[in-house]
C-alpha cells in the first residue's frame, strides 16, 4: 500500500517512552524508540543488518542500543560504534535507519520520508494537554484493525453520531437536526479539511451533560479540522443560545490515526475540557464516554464495513454511494491520492 512519507504522523505520547525500548510499527516499518540519558527521543528502524534481530529486546549502554543476539551497539544516530567479535572490524553497512522523533506539547511525531524534505511547521499543536491552568485532558490508545482512511471518513462525517452514538456522545435529535437548525460547512486548504458543524436548541450530549446539568437545549458546535495524511483536532462546544463559544463548555479531542499495516492501525486520542478542570471524577467521566464511543461502538462498526468490503482497500474502485455530507471525506481521500502521487513521482 502506498502511503504519505513526508508527513509528521503521531507516534505515542510523551509518557508512552522512557529508557526502556520499545517498538511500534508504523507504514509496515518496525521501528524501535527510546529516551537517551538527556531525555532526548530517539527513533531507529528496530531490525539488526546483521541477522535482523529485533533491537526492543536489547539493552540500552549510554545513549547506544546492543543487540541482544551478536551484541552490536548502535549510537543514536543509528551508526554501529562496536563489534565486540573477531578484530572488532565494523562493516560499513552495519547501520540503521534513524527517524527524526521531535517531541511538542506532550506528543512525539515521527516523519517516514525522506528527511530533507522535513517541515515542522507542519506538526499540530496539541496545546490543551499542556496548559493545565485552561484545560483538564486525559490521553488514551487503541489498536485498531481497520484501515486508517476508513477511521478518517469517519470522523470527517459525525451525522453518524445518533445512529451509532446515541448514549454516549450523541445529543442531535430528528428535530434537531431538521432543516434550517443543523447546518454544515466544509473547507479546503492545501493539506487540510475543516468539517464543521452547527446546530440551534441542541440537548447536551450524555457527555457534555456532565458540565450542562439541567439546563435547556443550546447552541452546539463540532468543528473538525483533517490534517494530510490522518491528524484530526476536533473542538465540541455547547453554549447558551446565542452567546459566543467561548462562554461554554468547550471539548477540544485529539484523533491521530497513525498507520500500522494497509488492515490495522494505531489510534492516539486525547481528551480535554474547560470546565471544572480540578474535578477529576468528571475527567473521568467524560473520557469513558470517549472510550465507550471510539472503542465500543466506532471501531466494530467501521472493522464490520473493512470486511464487507472483501478486501478491497480502494473505496472508490467499490463505487460507494455518496451523500451531502460524505464532502469532507471524499475530498479528503482525492486529496491524500494526489499528495502521495505527487511524492511517487518526484525524483528521489
Amino acid at each position: 500500500m502506498n502511503y504519505l512519507k513526508n508527513a509528521w504522523y503521531c507516534a505515542g505520547w510523551s509518557s508512552d517512552i522512557g529508557r526502556e525500548p520499545i517498538s511500534k510499527t508504523f507504514l509496515e516499518e518496525s521501528i524501535v524508540m527510546y529516551r537517551r540519558e538527556d531525555g532526548t527521543p530517539v527513533a531507529l528502524s528496530n531490525r539488526c543488518p546483521h541477522r535482523f534481530a529485533p533491537l526492543c529486546e536489547g539493552k540500552l549502554k549510554g545513549d547506544n542500543i546492543e543487540c541482544p543476539y551478536h551484541g552490536l551497539q548502535y549510537d543514536a544516530n543509528g551508526t554501529c560504534i562496536l563489534n565486540p567479535h573477531g578484530r572488532g572490524i565494523i562493516p560499513k553497512a552495519a547501520q540503521l535507519r534513524s527517524y527524526p522523533l521531535v517531541e511538542r506539547e506532550g506528543t512525539l511525531w515521527i516523519w517516514m520520508g525522506d528527511a530533507e524534505n522535513i517541515d515542522e511547521e507542519q506538526i499540530v499543536g496539541t496545546p490543551f494537554l499542556v496548559q493545565k491552568d485552561q484545560y483538564a485532558s486525559t490521553t488514551g490508545y487503541l489498536k485498531v484493525k481497520v484501515n486508517y482512511q476508513l477511521f478518517v471518513d469517519n470522523l470527517l462525517d459525525l451525522t453518524h453520531a445518533p445512529y451509532l452514538h446515541p448514549d454516549t456522545l450523541a445529543g442531535a435529535t430528528e428535530e434537531s437536526m431538521a432543516p434550517g437548525k443543523m447546518t454544515v460547512e466544509f473547507v479546503q486548504g492545501e493539506r487540510d479539511i475543516q468539517s464543521n458543524y452547527f446546530v440551534r436548541d441542541m440537548p447536551a450530549t450524555p457527555q457534555l451533560a456532565v458540565f450542562w446539568e439541567n439546563r435547556a437545549p443550546g447552541d452546539f458546535r463540532a468543528l473538525m479540522h483533517w490534517h494530510a495524511p490522518a491528524t484530526l483536532v476536533l473542538e465540541v462546544s455547547l453554549t447558551e443560545t446565542g452567546k459566543p463559544k467561548e462562554e461554554g463548555v468547550i471539548v477540544p479531542v485529539m484523533h491521530f490515526m497513525t498507520p500500522e499495516t494497509a488492515t490495522t492501525s494505531h489510534y492516539f486520542f486525547a481528551i480535554g475540557h474547560n470546565r471544572d478542570i480540578d474535578d477529576t471524577e468528571k475527567t473521568r467521566v467524560i473520557s469513558e464516554y470517549a472510550i465507550r464511543a471510539f472503542a465500543d461502538e466506532d471501531e466494530p462498526m467501521v472493522e464490520a464495513c473493512q470486511e464487507l468490503m472483501g478486501g478491497v482497500l480502494d473505496l472508490f474502485a467499490l463505487q460507494p454511494v455518496l451523500l451531502e455530507t460524505d464532502v469532507a471525506a471524499v475530498k479528503a481521500r482525492r486529496l491524500l491520492d494526489e499528495m502521495i502521487l505527487a511524492e511517487v513521482n518526484t525524483p528521489a
